[in-house]
């Protein structure tokens, strides 16, 4: 059996393009309440209190920021590649 490699149409946008914007936007949120939990921290009960002072929400959102932002700006459609 042959294998043929699949040209891409300049029509067709990337599942990777599509991720890469999921996940930019849900860093931006994240980023947004970590800011946010610094003037009003979550009770003990939803984030565990040794947890508390290392900012996990706005470290997370600001990882996932930087990958959705990467994969957003690698697979733009129409980019000469």
């Amino acid at each position: 059996m042959e294998h043929r490699e699949h040209k891409a149409d300049p029509s067709e946008l990337s599942i990777w393009f599509f991720c890469g914007i999921l996940a930019l936007a849900y860093g931006l949120v994240l980023v947004v309440t970590g800011i946010a939990e610094f003037h009003a921290p979550p009770p003990n009960e939803v984030l565990l209190p040794w947890l508390q002072p290392l900012h996990p929400t706005l470290w997370w959102g600001a990882v996932m920021t930087v990958f959705g932002g990467f994969y957003t700006i690698r697979y733009w459609p129409h980019r000469a590649r």
